[in-house]
């Protein structure tokens, strides 16, 4: 009897559409961020560093999912090899943890030889 009431159930008026628009907004977020992550390419490193972590935290929204692992994975290894670049080591690898992890969460195969061409950078660096 209990089960034939769920099997009966409609929706209340308030909550048909709200799915499609959280999804959207999602959807928004997620492009959003993508052109974020693509103008900090012709910004200065300084800026371009101001622009990612604007991205990140568009991205920390969104609920976790392949597509945006993998541009959170971006988003922090473009940011470690900007703070490399400015010298600072000390972030440049904090941001390098982030990205490796998202990189091997994402199971994008790009952003994974990415992680790895910059894991192999990071660690001659180290030893050097």
């Amino acid at each position: 009897m209990y089960r034939k009431k769920w099997l009966n159930w409609k929706k209340p008026v308030y909550l048909q559409g709200f799915w499609p628009d959280i999804l959207s907004f999602v959807q928004r977020l997620l492009d959003q961020a993508a052109g974020l992550i693509r103008d900090a390419r012709e910004a200065s490193p300084e800026q371009a560093v101001d622009v990612l972590k604007e991205a990140v935290a568009l991205l920390e929204v969104a609920r976790p999912s392949r597509e945006r692992d993998g541009m959170m994975a971006l988003a922090y290894l473009r940011l470690a090899q900007l703070q490399r670049q400015l010298d600072k080591r000390n972030e440049a690898e904090r941001f390098f943890m982030l990205g490796y992890s998202y990189a091997r969460s994402s199971r994008q195969e790009r952003v994974r030889r990415l992680a790895e061409k910059l894991n192999r950078e990071f660690v001659s660096q180290r030893q050097g």
